[in-house]
């Protein structure tokens, strides 16, 4: 088994380890053709855990669980990652993070042939920062459970499938969520129209039934729903019936792409895979096999 000491930190201050370190060996085979885990743990820390990484041929997976870790990525970009959301990083750039209070969190290192292609386009707007669902959740857990057991041949596959699944799913909540942060100073007008949206998408929504149901003209509405979205109501809720689509792709094989695509509010199977083809750049098919 290859020796991945030289990487660990010596001295992790304010650590708590609950699960690991697991350590995973992959095959020639795996780093030939899949993505593969190196090592993952599930931690608890408090204030006084820091780590500074200046470089590991690896990319890395967090899911805090509870509480906040501080990041800084490649020098200048720095964020902060609370409950339920998952944090992508290039370890071959310089990252640092740490605790100011308790924390707990899962994590991975990894990499694989294809993990570049897939981090670029999870990153392309700089973004390390992605909200979790019950659904990325729960595979977090399975990838953890199964690098527990320590069996070191036999689980190429399996290991690849849940990571590739894990960043395809990223790309969905990544669509879904848009950048929401602004929304605790945003009108309450704009907030019920996003609820709207995100409850009715399978609906044939109009602008004109939008302001009917908040009272509100279609001039202002609009206005403002740019102002505090940066994006049209139209491209929202287009943006949130392809999340769903995405979430249906790789998560119900048994349902067709004609299937899907009224499930989500598309009119048939050509109108999801022309928007699928001009937002994501490939059809819900080759989207699907990326995952399955």
């Amino acid at each position: 088994m290859e020796d991945y000491s030289a990487y660990i930190p010596k001295n992790e201050e304010g650590k708590t380890t609950l699960q690991g370190l697991f350590f995973n060996n992959p095959s020639n085979t795996a780093k030939e053709l899949y993505l593969y885990p190196l090592w993952g743990a599930e931690y608890e820390v408090n204030y006084t855990y820091h780590i500074d990484r200046h470089y590991m041929n690896s990319y890395i997976l967090f899911l805090i669980e509870k509480g906040k870790l501080y990041f800084t990525f490649d020098n200048n970009q720095r964020f902060t990652a609370s409950e339920n959301s998952i944090v992508l990083m290039d370890c071959r750039k310089r990252n640092q993070y740490h605790a100011e209070s308790n924390c707990r969190f899962m994590f991975f290192h990894f990499n694989g042939v294809q993990v570049q292609t897939l981090y670029d386009y999870l990153t392309q707007n700089q973004q390390h920062l992605f909200t979790s669902t019950n659904h990325l959740t729960n595979l977090f857990i399975q990838l953890m459970n199964l690098l527990s057991k320590n069996e070191f041949t036999g689980n190429d596959l399996h290991y690849s499938e849940l990571l590739y699944e894990i960043l395809i799913n990223m790309t969905a909540t990544d669509i879904t969520e848009l950048d929401r942060s602004i929304l605790h100073q945003t009108p309450e007008i704009i907030k019920r129209a996003i609820a709207y949206l995100d409850t009715h998408y399978n609906d044939s929504v109009t602008i004109e039934e939008l302001c009917r149901k908040l009272n509100i003209s279609a001039t202002r509405l609009s206005k403002e729903f740019k102002t505090y979205t940066s994006t049209s109501i139209h491209h929202y809720l287009m943006l949130v019936r392809l999340s769903h689509a995405q979430q249906l792709l790789t998560s119900r094989p048994d349902l067709s792409i004609s299937e899907i695509a009224p499930m989500c509010g598309f009119h048939d199977s050509s109108h999801l895979n022309k928007t699928f083809d001009k937002e994501i750049e490939m059809t819900p098919s080759k989207f699907r096999k990326l995952c399955f």
